[in-house]
């Protein structure tokens, strides 16, 4: 019982020395930004939470993106060699995009939030494999080329010169 009676002094202590020094509206200031932050604070943000989750259709909008994007890229190396133009170029995917997850200490994959809304928490996202890649252009049909673009391409992309086909126009 002592506790609560002294509280109370404590309390009116406070109050009397805010009101005697003039400063009484900074205790009203806080309890209102105090209800404000309780009524609004819990909802805000809400909506704008990703769940990473994406449909089938952006997934093939972004698998052919990165794939045009390549054979794009591959077109102008290709371009950029002495004798060869009018390059046109077909890159094969093996797979679509692989994400890697992060492991906990129990080689389990560690998780962000609770319940219902429990995600695993990814640690980077693979591009797609290549697994092959074939060129027709104006000069490739001579050995020395044919040999200069399946070098070049197996050396950017990382992959065997064995799936690597150069044809001749």
């Amino acid at each position: 019982m002592g506790n609560v009676e002294e509280n109370k002094r404590k309390s009116r202590g406070v109050l009397d020395f805010l009101k005697s020094r003039g400063r009484a509206w900074l205790l009203v200031v806080g309890v209102v930004i105090g209800v404000l932050l309780l009524l609004f604070g819990t909802g805000y943000g809400e909506g704008t939470v990703e769940t990473g989750e994406i449909t089938e259709s952006e997934r093939v909008s972004a698998l052919e993106d990165y794939c045009a994007d390549l054979e794009k890229q591959i077109g102008k190396l290709c371009d950029a060699v002495d004798g060869v133009g009018g390059v046109e170029v077909m890159v094969t995917l093996g797979s679509g995009y692989r994400t890697v997850y992060t492991i906990d200490s129990d080689g389990d994959p560690a998780t962000v939030g609770s319940g219902s809304g429990q995600q695993a928490l990814y640690e980077t996202l693979c591009p797609p494999t290549v697994t092959g890649v074939s060129v027709v252009c104006n000069g490739g049909d001579r050995a020395d080329v044919r040999h200069t673009l399946t070098d070049l391409i197996s050396t950017a992309l990382g992959i065997s010169s064995s799936r690597v086909c150069v044809a001749g126009k």
